[in-house]
């Protein structure tokens, strides 16, 4: 299993989780003995993730002419027309799943890890890691900014899901995407605070212009109860209404009839454990506080398209990381390419 998997015992069990059947020695022996045939047979649940996908092909020698390679995932649209018209009709959309339960436990288990380890300074460590409440910790909201550079299964998630980007992409009409920086908000049972109604963008005013797209992969069932997020559809055609935002909206359920003659609807946004949800920077949304039972885990992974370009005169906790020149394009090694358009 060692040289199987480039020796990372933390890899296998990634990509083991993703898996629906045990990887038996009986199994490696036949998949090693008869190559495509099993492959085929045995892992095409596996194939939905493309990491996986990767390694298999890596380690059999496989090519494209293989059955088991064409099952991978190649394909360049995996949303229907009809999704990424609602998407742009309504600024968000929930997509399907992403990641399976076994890998959810995994992506659970690092959170707290990460969290718990967060003052150590021999390991790597997030770009930020902090209760978004500051001293309340009568209503948490654990936030940690760029887990993928602490993590390697978040990495492998974040860098390498080709499914969630491939979905960005059509929703963007992107060229290319990076990472801009990812996000875990973490709500404690009974305890979780609210997340108040904003728009994404204006808080990030290094990066211009304001098209970026999120998937926001949950990592708890995710509804009403325990706080799950709420949009306004069509609000990310209004515009940086931010300051409106901040004056007009006393509690979270006081928003406002309308915004520039445009009706404001805040409608909740349930997501199962292992679904993304994706939304426009400028989409309007905000989640309550968690006063449930249940934990409420998530993490947004925020993509910049080939266009996004440095702003100097912003601020924000990731312009320490840029690499470029005021008005270039945004890149570096704390903006990871994920994403290509065939030539």
């Amino acid at each position: 299993m060692r040289v199987l998997l480039g020796g990372s015992w933390e890899a296998a069990r990634w990509h083991l989780a993703a898996s629906q059947e045990p990887l038996t020695d009986k199994l490696l022996k036949d998949l090693t003995q008869k190559g495509d045939e099993l492959i085929g047979k045995h892992f095409r649940t596996i194939f939905d993730y493309p990491l996986f996908c990767d390694e298999v092909s890596k380690i059999w020698g496989l090519t494209k002419k293989t059955k088991a390679v064409n099952i991978c995932p190649r394909i360049k649209k995996v949303l229907s027309e009809q999704q990424v018209k609602q998407f742009q009709r309504d600024g968000y959309l929930r997509g399907g799943r992403v990641v399976s339960d076994a890998q959810v436990e995994l992506l659970r288990a690092e959170v707290k890890r990460v969290i718990d380890e967060r003052e150590r300074i021999d390991i790597p460590q997030p770009v930020l890691c902090r209760n978004l409440n500051g001293e309340n910790w009568d209503a948490p909201v654990w936030q940690i900014v760029n887990i993928w550079e602490a993590s390697s299964l978040f990495k492998d998630l974040i860098i390498s899901s080709r499914q969630i980007a491939n979905e960005i992409a059509q929703l963007t009409q992107a060229n290319s995407l990076r990472i801009w920086h990812d996000q875990i908000q973490y709500k404690p049972p009974k305890v979780g605070g609210a997340a108040y109604w904003h728009q994404d963008a204006p808080l990030w005013p290094i990066i211009e212009p304001m098209t970026e797209v999120s998937a926001w992969v949950a990592l708890d069932d995710v509804d009403e109860d325990n706080g799950c997020m709420w949009m306004v559809p069509g609000s990310h055609n209004w515009g940086n209404a931010i300051e409106f935002i901040k004056g007009n909206i006393p509690t979270f359920f006081e928003l406002p009839k309308t915004y520039k003659e445009n009706r404001v609807e805040a409608r909740p946004c349930p997501v199962l454990k292992g679904e993304v949800h994706f939304h426009h920077a400028l989409a309007w949304h905000g989640s309550p506080a968690n006063s449930s039972e249940r934990p409420r885990r998530a993490i947004a992974i925020h993509y910049m398209t080939d266009d996004t370009h440095f702003v100097e005169s912003g601020d924000h906790v990731m312009k320490p990381f840029v690499e470029v020149g005021d008005g270039e394009v945004m890149r570096g090694a704390h903006f990871p390419l994920v994403w290509e358009r065939d030539a």
